[in-house]
This record gives structure tokens, sequence and C-alpha cells, in this order.
């Protein structure tokens, strides 16, 4: 039984930590889509031609083939932003089963979704890092108790 609550500790985090993920994700893929689009246009002139020279029809310019991966980056940032939207929304419903003036549900809503560092939650709470991390062990402990978590967390396996 010690174990199986262990592996579902670890498991709840990792729950927990998919609108943090997802949020990075996110952030990669816009500064990938900037500096794609600054390399194509050149932070210092034009890099490529406007107009392709010497093409017959059925070839795609390379400012169209461009153009088409920019779109392809901005589709996956759609995709993303809806899987961060959607991470954020079940963090949050696993927040509800918390008491919502409690110590644990703030410490663990920073962590989750506001994305702070400890030392950040530490400063908001007015703590030291035993308090704050005997607080959100406690709030991770009291959502493993809630079967409907427990029943979310298995499924993922």
């Amino acid at each position: 039984m010690q174990t199986d609550n262990k592996e579902l500790k670890v498991t709840l985090k990792k729950y927990l930590g998919q609108y943090y993920r997802a949020k990075i994700k996110r952030k990669q893929l816009e500064i990938r889509l900037k500096n794609f689009r600054e390399e194509m246009t050149g932070t210092q002139g034009v890099k490529y031609s406007p107009v392709p020279r010497g093409q017959s029809g059925s070839q795609i310019s390379s400012t169209e083939n461009a153009v088409m991966r920019a779109m392809e980056i901005e589709e996956r940032i759609v995709k993303q932003q809806a899987q961060v939207q959607k991470a954020m929304l079940a963090v949050m419903e696993f927040m509800d089963f918390l008491p919502i003036d409690s110590v644990e549900r703030s410490i663990l809503e920073y962590r989750h979704i506001d994305c702070m560092s400890w030392k950040r939650i530490c400063k908001e709470m007015c703590m030291t890092k035993t308090p704050c991390f005997k607080y959100y062990n406690h709030g991770i402990d009291e959502l493993i108790n809630k079967s409907e978590v427990v029943q979310t967390l298995k499924a993922m396996h």
C-alpha cells in the first residue's frame, strides 16, 4: 500500500505539472516562430528574394515555402494553446477538492497554476521552505485521499 501511495503521489505531481509543461511547450513554439520569421525577413535586410526567379509554375517559391512553414508553426501554437487551456482546467478541477481558503490549496495553486518558483511561493506565503513543503505535501496527501482524484490518476495508466 505504501509503494502504491508513493506511485500515486508521483503520478499526481506529474498530473499537476501538465499545465506548466504545456505552457513551456507553447512558449518554445512561439520563440521558434519568432526566430523563423526573423530568419525569413532577416534582421539586417531581406535574406530571400520576394520575387521567384526562373522557376516554373509547378515549383513552390522559397517565399511560399517559408509562409507555409510559418502557418504550420502558427497552427501548432494554436493547438498547444488549446492543450494549455485543457491542462489548466484539469489542474483547477483537482484544486477544487481542497478547501478554498486552505494554505495547502494556495501553495498548490501558486506552484501548479501560477507556476511560481519555491522561492517566490515562500515569499508570497511569508514562510520558509520547510513549512511550505509540509503544506504542499499535506495538500498532495489530501488529494490522494479523494477517490475521484485516484480514479483519474489510475485511468491515466
